[in-house]
């Protein structure tokens, strides 16, 4: 039996046979080279839908009616206040003085050896109000009083501080060392007139009746009150003089005085003016447009690296002459180039009114003066262009189409993948067929082998014995 093929022939039966399989795969490479291309165009169509994402981010910046209406705020001296503004503050110019700043009111009380120094148990009960011309207190009703209560094992100025601080009632205790001993320290949270503290004490502790104990902290500035601890910080309402109106407030924070505008005030002026004007906001627009027309110009470099041919190489992109990004392309221009209704944007109905027109090589680029002219014309509705149903909505809504489930890209997309798909399937049919036309060759150049071995070893036979023959050698 022969082991090994060709053995008894002689003939490369494995060479035989790998030249033959070698043309039988043929269509097995043209599969592959066939996948690779539509896994070329796969990753091509991936490309073109994040470069249109991409866009799309930009347009809808540009759907949001809000961007057109922004206002900014300015002052010109901003060491006396910051100013802040909405877009429903009112475009204009106003005079501002701020005569007086906010203040939140300090007490002290009398100066003890040690924070350790026992001062006494009971309650505290901390109301906020004013203080009147008259002498009488006037309770904060916006504010409700709270009552502390210092138990008979926290009698320490350290533990009352504490404790204090812990009730977060609106207001912060310290302790102060000013050289001569320790003081506790008294803040109303909330700056104004209406925020000042009286501190009324209860329960207090008979062993230390001798020393006054808990009532060395009660606070009563009004006529006929008790007055233990001392003020150092007066309670006061901001007061400043916007357009020649007195405006008081209790915070240095105002938010009401000029519709739309937040005015934080830092230092007085009194006597002395300074100007605040509010100014519609362009440079937001400005910055949202030529983000917008760059987006776009990178969408269409993006689209020429994926479909271009090379006319000097003679050599075609992955997407040349597909039907999917000339629609694209299509589309997209069929929007920039088109016009509103007149009545839609006031006197605005094309994208080149603002200053973007398309270039030669199929890119936009930006006017920003005549943009800017435009955005500063009250008859021009910039808004209403982009916005509302203008040219940036009807983009984002185009845009989905293409993007969403099914839509124009994903649909090409699934195409392709279902190929792919395919190509695996007959790869794997083909696969098949060719273990069967190998093992067929096999056993074919198998017979062939044993055939001709046995012919040779007759051949060998006869010739041996016709050389043995009487006058074989004579004749030979």
């Amino acid at each position: 039996m022969i082991s090994s093929p060709g053995l008894g022939s002689g003939l490369d039966i494995n060479g035989i046979i790998s030249q033959l399989m070698a043309i039988e795969q043929r269509p097995l490479l043209q599969l592959s080279t066939k996948e690779a291309r539509q896994q070329a165009e796969l990753s091509a169509y991936g490309n073109l839908k994040s470069a249109l994402s991409t866009f799309q981010g930009t347009v809808k910046t540009l759907t949001n009616s809000s961007l057109f209406t922004g206002v900014k705020a300015s002052i010109v001296d901003s060491t006396i206040a910051s100013v802040s503004a909405t877009s429903s503050a009112e475009i204009g110019a106003h005079q501002i003085e701020v005569q007086t700043l906010a203040q939140a009111q300090k007490i002290k009380s009398e100066s003890f050896t040690s924070p350790s120094d026992i001062i006494g148990s009971g309650t505290l009960t901390i109301e906020f109000g004013t203080y009147n011309v008259d002498g009488t207190f006037t309770e904060n009703l916006k504010k409700a009083s709270a009552s502390i209560t210092i138990e008979p094992d926290q009698t320490s100025l350290a533990n009352i501080r504490d404790t204090i601080n812990k009730a977060s009632i609106g207001v912060t205790a310290s302790i102060v060392n000013d050289g001569n001993g320790n003081r506790l320290v008294l803040s109303s949270n909330d700056s104004g007139l209406s925020n000042a503290l009286k501190i009324t004490v209860g329960d207090d502790d008979l062993n230390n009746i001798d020393n006054n104990g808990l009532s060395k902290l009660a606070y009563d500035a009004s006529t006929g009150g008790t007055a233990n601890m001392s003020e150092t910080v007066t309670a006061r309402d901001a007061t400043l003089v916007i357009d020649g109106i007195t405006i008081t407030k209790p915070s240095n924070t105002i938010t009401d005085a000029l519709q739309g505008m937040t005015i934080n005030l830092f230092r007085e002026n009194p006597g002395t003016t300074t100007s605040l004007s509010i100014t519609k906001d362009t440079t937001s627009v400005q910055t949202a447009v030529s983000t917008f027309v760059n987006a776009y110009n990178e969408l269409q470099k993006t689209i020429a690296s994926l479909s271009n041919y090379d006319q000097v190489n003679q050599q075609a992109s992955i997407l040349t002459g597909d039907s999917t990004v000339r629609a694209v392309q299509t589309q997209l221009r069929g929007i920039l180039n088109s016009s509103l209704q007149s009545s839609v944007a006031g006197e605005l109905n094309t994208l080149s009114q603002v200053g973007i027109s398309f270039q030669k090589d199929g890119t936009l680029l930006l006017d920003n003066g005549k943009l800017n002219a435009s955005l500063n014309d009250p008859a021009k509705d910039v808004s209403s262009l982009f916005a509302t149903d203008g040219f940036a909505v009807r983009l984002d809504q185009m845009i989905d189409g293409m993007l969403e489930n099914n839509g124009l890209i994903d649909g090409r997309m699934d195409g392709i993948n279902t190929s792919i798909k395919d190509i695996n399937k007959q790869r794997e049919a083909l696969g098949s067929r060719l273990e069967i036309v190998e093992k067929r060759f096999r056993t074919q150049f198998t017979a062939l082998d044993t055939t001709i071995a046995s012919m040779k070893q007759t051949s060998e036979f006869l010739a041996q014995q016709l050389s043995s023959l009487p006058g074989a050698n004579a004749n030979n």
